[in-house]
This record gives C-alpha cells, structure tokens and sequence, in this order.
C-alpha cells in the first residue's frame, strides 16, 4: 500500500495553519505522521473572526499558509480536512436493537447510521459531523464497557451527535469555492485538539483537554477513546490583551507585546517595576478566568467520570502563570501542559500547544484516511461529505 498524504487547515482569530503530513510505518510504533510541510498566515491583532473578513483578504491569508507548505514539501495540496467550532452543539441518542441472542457484532453498533434517530438529525438547518457511542447496556439492564462478541437479546447504544449549523458549513464552503482546494471532512476544533493531546492511557480511561485560544476555549471530555461532552467558552488570552489595552492606556499591540512578555515572566523570582501593574492586571483576569473554566468542568455530569487527568494546550497555555494558577486550582499531579503526540518533524512546530487543533486535525484524517483504504466507513463518510460539498455549491 502507498503513503497516504494527508492535508489540514486550521483556521484560527490569530492565523491559518497549513500542514502535509504522510503516513510512516515504523515497528514497535506503528503507524505514525512525518510533517513534511507547514505554512502560517497570521491575521492582524485585532481580528477575532477570520470568517468576518473581506473574501479576497481571507483568501490571500490562505494561499500565503498553502504556498508556505506546499513549497515545503514539494507537491500541490489538494484534499483538505478543515475544523469548525462556531455553531456546532451536541444532541444525545439512545439506539436500541434486538439481536435474538447472538454475539454482538460492530456491525450491530453501526446500525445506528441507518436507523431512523440518525437520519432524523438531518435538517433543513443542522447537518451531523461526528457520532460516538459512548455507553451501552444489554439485555434492558446490563451495562457493558465493550459488547463486541457478547450474547444478547437486545443492544442499547448511547451516541453523543456533534451537530453544526448548515449555515455555518455553507460559510466555510463559501470561502473554499474559489479555491483548488477540496474540503474533504470538516471536524470539530474541541476534537481535534483532544486527538493531538492525549496519550493512549489518558484517552482510554479519561480526560479532559482545555484548548485555550485567542478568542475561545475549547473543553473536551474523552473516556474509552470516545468524545463524551465537549463546550466552548467565548473566552481565551485575547482577553488578557484588551484588559491590559483598557487598564494601561495603549493600544493592542503594545498590549499584546506585554502579554507575551509576562506569559514569560517566572513570578517566583524578582520581577522588574516596570511590569508590576501589568502583572496585577494579567493575574487578576488569569484568577477569573481559570476559575470560570474549573467551575463549568466541575459542573459538568460527566465530570466524575474523568476527573483523573487535565491536559491544557492552545494559544494561551504557555504562559507560567497561568500554568500555575491550571495547577493550583485543579490540585492534581497529573495536570500537564500538552502538545502534538505521534507525529515526527520539527521540535519547534510539534511541541508548540497553540499548533495542537492543527496536528489533531491530521490525526483525525490519517484515521479517517486508513478507514477508507481498508474499505470501511467509505460509503458513510466519503460520499456523505462529497454530497454536502456539492449541496452547498448549489446553493
């Protein structure tokens, strides 16, 4: 089987990332990704929803990231998986099938798919994105971690819908159209930031990753190597930054360059007068900040089921104090700062959290990419995606 090349865009309030990654087999690893190309576009400070630029503007951020990456690795990007995170909400179904007392088979799971709860999440307005099933109980009582090859007369499925906008869809479509480019799956940015983050330990018996970016926060709640509940706060550093604009006088960009300078700053050791009031400023939006996020977590039911492990990444999640403040407020040991797993390429991009949803994107295609070439799921997600693409090129 050829290496399977595969291409993200990441589209962020503070930039567009670009990046090629191929398939390597390695042994005692398994299958893994090299990065072979990556380009960035960075928008201006005061932007905080690419989508609300001009078209020609996006556009010319967006070929800048492409040609950056393709020159990189040396061939022309195609095929695309992009993220979404606006407008995007969770519906939760439950799929009961009668087996007749025969082993439990995947195919019985996926039944779901053609089963009228599943069809019923197709409207005029929403379209689904992702499905996981997340518990299941046999035989009207019996709950099961993992049914496969159990007999039963009867399966109960939990499944956890991610739903989004068509209007939303229509709108990164829109902004594709006069491109070379085939958005071949959109994927949720709360998922694709879990994906990167999360070791094999940690996505199978739980956690939650809190994906901090400029204008957002992403929260994702992962158990059984399946995205259980996910929310998003309209809240990220930027907000540090407007702070510091409002408080001090100056204009964003002084008010950025400060930011990233206490983001710096080790607090445990002598600091210069000349950021002592800004210090103040940055602690006290970090103070309310982390506890508005601690507060929706431990509000959250599915908070009990994976409270064992907190891994924090994104845009704003380098700074040392906010990190100790993540550390202090959580209490645990097991709290860390997160960056792209299983990936090979350069140090500087992988290990930088504000590139996480980036890389999580390439590992939910590889998946979704060796799906296909094995043959399963094609018929659902390969020509489900192709149909929405051509549907909203109509429009």
């Amino acid at each position: 089987m050829s290496k399977i090349l595969i291409s993200a865009i990441d589209i962020r309030p503070d930039k567009i990332i670009c990046l090629i990654a191929q398939e390597l087999q390695i042994v005692n690893q398994g299958k893994i990704l090299q990065l072979i190309g990556s380009g960035i576009s960075r928008f201006p400070i005061d932007c905080t929803d690419p989508f609300s630029l001009d078209k020609k503007s996006f556009l010319e951020h967006l070929s800048e990231a492409i040609e950056k990456s393709e020159k990189e690795a040396l061939i022309k990007v195609k095929d695309v998986y992009v993220n979404i995170d606006d407008s995007v909400h969770s519906i939760y179904l439950d799929h009961y099938l009668k087996i007749e007392n025969t082993l439990i088979k995947d195919d019985h799971i996926k039944s779901y798919f053609k089963g009228d709860e599943f069809k019923k999440l197709y409207s005029e307005n929403n379209t689904p994105l992702h499905s996981f099933p997340i518990s299941y109980r046999i035989n009207d009582s019996k709950s099961v971690s993992d049914p496969i090859n159990l007999k039963a007369e009867n399966l109960s499925t939990m499944w956890h819908n991610i739903i989004s906008r068509n209007n939303e869809i229509k709108k990164i479509y829109n902004f594709f159209d006069d491109t070379d480019l085939h958005v071949k799956q959109i994927v949720l940015s709360n998922y694709a930031s879990s994906l990167a983050v999360l070791n094999e330990m940690e996505s199978s018996l739980g956690a939650i990753s809190i994906d901090i970016g400029k204008t957002k926060t992403f929260l994702s709640f992962t158990l059984d190597n399946q995205l259980i509940y996910f929310e998003t706060i309209s809240l990220g550093s930027f907000n540090f930054t407007k702070d510091l604009s409002n408080v001090l006088s100056i204009d964003l960009n002084e008010a950025e360059q400060i930011r990233k300078r206490i983001d710096k700053l080790d607090i445990s050791k002598e600091i210069d007068q000349k950021d002592t009031e800004s210090l103040k400023v940055y602690e006290s939006r970090a103070e309310e900040f982390i506890n508005l996020i601690y507060h929706k977590i431990k509000n959250t039911k599915y908070y009990s089921l994976v409270d064992s492990n907190i891994i924090y990444t994104g845009y704003g999640s380098k700074s040392l104090l906010l990190n100790k403040i993540i550390k202090k407020k959580f209490g645990m040991s097991n709290c860390r700062l997160g960056s792209a797993l299983r990936i090979n390429g350069s140090k500087l991009m992988i290990e930088n959290p504000s590139m996480s949803s980036a890389f999580g994107l390439l590992s939910y295609a590889i998946n979704h990419e060796i799906e296909i070439d094995e043959g399963a799921k094609q018929s659902r997600k390969k020509s489900f995606f192709s149909a929405i693409y051509q549907f909203f090129k109509a429009i």
